[in-house]
């Protein structure tokens, strides 16, 4: 019986891979899109790792190592994003089934519709350089008992902010959440909840070498009841790090990217802080190679 139940698992996991990584038409880490005048793109491969990552209803500390793929880009509309990311835990966030760490994917995707692109005419002023919506869909599946299967869809309007350098963007919306609870065997469909997030990438130097300063926020409010009918409260999560242009120091501008980072996640899904596992705070490495 577990074998079956594993290989079914398994099964979901590739069929999430396939399609993630089918999808790269479109394009978080999730930065969400920012525009620019006329077409562009930029596509880049990732890597984190960081061992102090916990899980709800848990108190034992995870190690991950995470691979992701990007692209993001602007087109005669807008910009867009896509990540697909890779996580794969060790023992003590084991697959179900199984003593080995859990692999999961996760993939983020917002397209950013510009006022000023579709209308023609800036749409700038003050600190605004441009407002307009965003749309995306989050999707996941991962093979642990809890077995979550993830499907949101986000919109809402946005600003982009004008800054000197590089991007800052905000959106205010509404998320939608079906998802699954391997515990109790059920489908679970969350209310619709109110959604902020923020993404930014800020250029400067650190002595002689090119920096970024890049990361993205998120606050989701109360979704009703989860899986084990116990109300959920406002999750924040933020993800950011400091990147150096190491690529630069060897004559390839641009290319390869290496620094710390730091991710904060409280009430984890929604769920209560008063529950183990519920709160992450931890210190990551970071690399980016950019095509």
């Amino acid at each position: 019986m577990k074998s079956t139940v594993k290989g079914a698992h398994g099964a979901k996991l590739g069929i999430s891979l396939a399609f993630c990584f089918g999808t790269l038409g479109y394009a978080q880490e999730v930065p969400a899109p920012h525009t620019s005048p006329g077409n562009w793109n930029n596509t880049f491969i990732s890597f984190r790792h960081a061992d102090d990552f916990y899980f709800p209803g848990s108190p034992k500390k995870v190690a991950q190592d995470i691979g992701s793929m990007t692209t993001t880009g602007g087109f005669k509309y807008g910009g867009y994003v896509f990540t697909a990311d890779y996580l794969v835990s060790d023992g003590n966030n084991p697959e179900v089934g199984g003593t080995s760490g859990a692999q999961e994917v996760y993939s983020v995707a917002r397209v950013e519709w510009s006022a000023s692109k579709i209308l023609g005419h800036p749409m700038n002023f003050g600190v605004i350089r441009d407002i307009g919506l965003t749309t995306g869909f989050d999707f996941s599946a991962k093979n642990d008992a809890f077995s979550s299967a993830a499907r949101m869809l986000v919109v809402g309007p946005t600003v982009q902010f004008d800054i000197p350098r590089g991007y800052w963007n905000a959106t205010a919306g509404w998320r939608t959440e079906t998802n699954y609870n391997g515990i109790v065997h059920q489908d679970v469909r969350y209310s619709t909840a109110w959604h902020v997030e923020s993404s930014w990438l800020i250029p400067f130097h650190l002595g002689p070498v090119p920096t970024v300063f890049k990361g993205f926020a998120s606050v989701t409010g109360p979704k009703g009841l989860d899986g084990f009918h116990v109300p959920t409260e406002t999750e924040t999560l933020t993800r950011m790090s400091v990147l150096f242009d190491v690529g630069a120091l060897a004559g390839h501008p641009r290319a390869l990217y290496i620094g710390p980072g730091y991710e904060y996640w409280n009430n984890m899904f929604g769920t209560p802080s008063s529950k183990p596992g519920t709160q992450r705070s931890a210190p990551m490495l970071v690399a980016e190679f950019h095509f």
